[in-house]
Formats: C-alpha cells, sequence, structure tokens
C-alpha cells in the first residue's frame, strides 16, 4: 500500500488512563472498557545486543499490521543512529501506552495531542518534537458518513449510531465531544448509541460497511487512507469537522536520562539532512521534525475542562 501520509500523521497515541475518568462520558450501549496490558505484544527489530534496547511504542491509531508496516523503516533509523538495539512496543489501546509510560516501561512514544497534553500535566510527560506535513504543523477531527448517505452534518447524526476510536484520543472523542457540548449536548444524550472501536482505520471501515452511521476520525489518517485508496476511506465523506489542533508529538517520560532525551531530539531535528534520511522521509510525505511548545496544546486542555463539566 502507498503510504502518502506520514507515519507520525497516524499517532496520535497516548493520554493517560486516568483521562478516562477525568473525561467521563457514558453511553447507551456501552461500559467503560477495562485496561489490560499486553505484555506479549513487544517485538525486537535488531539483533540482539548486551547493550540496553531503546524501548519505543506506537498508539493503536490504526490496525496492528499496519502500523509495524508504516513505523519499522523510522525505529530501525533511530536505532542505528543511537546504535542501540530497538524494542519496538504496541498495544492495542491507548490506554495500555499511557500506563507503560507513566510507569516508565517505554523511552520514546508516537502520541496523540490529547493524550501529550494531559500525560504532561498528569505525569510530567515530555513534548520531544513533531512532523511538519506539507508545510502544515496541525490536524483536525473530521465527522464522517457514509457517501451514500443523506447525513451532512454532526447535527444529522442526531439519534444515530456513532463511533469513536478511544476516550483517550482527541480527534475520535475529545474533539468530538466538545463539539457537542457546544450545542449543549452530550454523546450519551445525542446519539442512539455508540462504540469504541479502537483505532481511526477501523471507525472508517465501520462507517464505509453500515455498522454506524457516523464517526469521528484522525483527518491525518483518514487522508491517508484515501491517498493510498483504500476502498472503506472512498466510501465515506466529511460532513463536519473541528478546529485545527496542534500535530500529535514524539514524547519521552520525564525520567529519561538527560543526555539520552537530546540524543533522540538531535535525531529527529537533523534526519532530513541525510541521504538515507531524506529518502525515508520524502517516502512517507514528511517535510521535517520540528519543536514545539507546550502551550500550543492548550486549547485541548481547555475543552477537556469543558467536556468534564
Amino acid at each position: 500500500m502507498k503510504i502518502c501520509y506520514s507515519l507520525l500523521t497516524i499517532f496520535v497515541i497516548t493520554a493517560i488512563a486516568s483521562i478516562s475518568l477525568w473525561l467521563t462520558h457514558s453511553d447507551r450501549s456501552t461500559t467503560p472498557e477495562q485496561l489490560q496490558i499486553n505484555f506479549a505484544a513487544t517485538a525486537p527489530h535488531a539483533a540482539e545486543s548486551t547493550t540496553t534496547p531503546l524501548r519505543i511504542a506506537v498508539a493503536a491509531m490504526t490496525s496492528p499490521e499496519t502500523t509495524e508496516v508504516l513505523y519499522r523503516d523510522l525505529l530501525e533509523s533511530i536505532g542505528q543512529r543511537l546504535e542501540r538495539p530497538v524494542v519496538f512496543i504496541q498495544r492495542p489501546t491507548y490506554e495500555e501506552v499511557d500506563t507503560l509510560l507513566q510507569q516508565n516501561r517505554i523511552d520514546l512514544a508516537f502520541v496523540c495531542s490529547g493524550s501529550y497534553a494531559f500525560g504532561h500535566d498528569t505525569y510530567q510527560l515530555e513534548l520531544l518534537v513533531i512532523p511538519v506535513i506539507k508545510g502544515q504543523r496541525v490536524y483536525r477531527s473530521d465527522i464522517i458518513a457514509a457517501k451514500n448517505s443523506p447525513f451532512d452534518s454532526l447535527e444529522s447524526l442526531r439519534d444515530k449510531r456513532f463511533a469513536f476510536t478511544s476516550r483517550s484520543s482527541n480527534s475520535g472523542f475529545l474533539a468530538p465531544c466538545y463539539m457537542l457540548s457546544q450545542r449543549q449536548e452530550a454523546p450519551e444524550t445525542f446519539f442512539s448509541s455508540i462504540i469504541f472501536s479502537k483505532s481511526h482505520d477501523k471507525s472508517i471501515h465501520a462507517v464505509a460497511q453500515g455498522m454506524v452511521d457516523g464517526a469521528a476520525v484522525d483527518s491525518l489518517i483518514l487522508d491517508h487512507m484515501i491517498a493510498a485508496k483504500d476502498r472503506s476511506a472512498l466510501a465515506v465523506k466529511v460532513i463536519d469537522s473541528s478546529v485545527d489542533f496542534a500535530m500529535p508529538p514524539v514524547v519521552v517520560p520525564h525520567q529519561l536520562d538527560a543526555q539520552l532525551k537530546t540524543q533522540l531530539r538531535n535525531i529527529f531535528l537533523t534526519i532530513h539532512e541525510s541521504t538515507q534520511g531524506r529518502a525515508l522521509l520524502d517516502n512517507l510525505h514528511i517535510d521535517y521534525f520540528t519543536l514545539a511548545d507546550d502551550h500550543e496544546y492548550d486549547l485541548i486542555r481547555e475543552m477537556g475542562r469543558i467536556c468534564k463539566r
């Protein structure tokens, strides 16, 4: 499958497990997901070595198979630059990655904007870099419906079936909740039923296959799937969108060795300067990685406070 957008754009991972309580929204047909950490989902991406491996986690933004293909080359490149073996860690839910980050069981992670914002405020999760895609450092939450459906706005989905991704997702949960709050509504009263698909591509498939009437998905993932001519993505339409948000970042735990943080940041900031790195980024349609400020995520924090009420 041709990759036409950044592999980093499809993270968009990690919000702390506690955000599920902080942004609690019940629904008519589901109950909150229980957190179960699957420690078996870990795979080495380098030859065995006596050197301590670098543990890198990726959120469940897309299916596990797709995620591994998209991330493999970048992870191996990072390991080569550090001359360390890399362990690729993948979990089926955002919350599991959040927990591993909070427990300092991960050295580097690709996370969603909401996950970073609340992780930073709760357990000092640190912002490393963000990707710039086609000159942009922002993305949005897209509300989608089937192309052949009569739905043409978020309002038209009232009393319909709807798919979120995860309670920890900004574009897949928080942003649409905020959009509803501006209408003095909440998911459990606005929709007839809701499900949590656990990944954006699954939400897109659910809409295309008629399992739900609408869904909230990451615009970057939808654009990527459309560019790749994914059948489900081509069968849906965007009927509403949120405001722009700061790009999903690359993060590190607060406890990580300061020298290693500096090395990792420098790798990302300079990867486009080497022939190999430039080719890798060109293939993924990433312009380059750049620094970002924590305040760029304040809008997400404000949405969280409003939705909490």
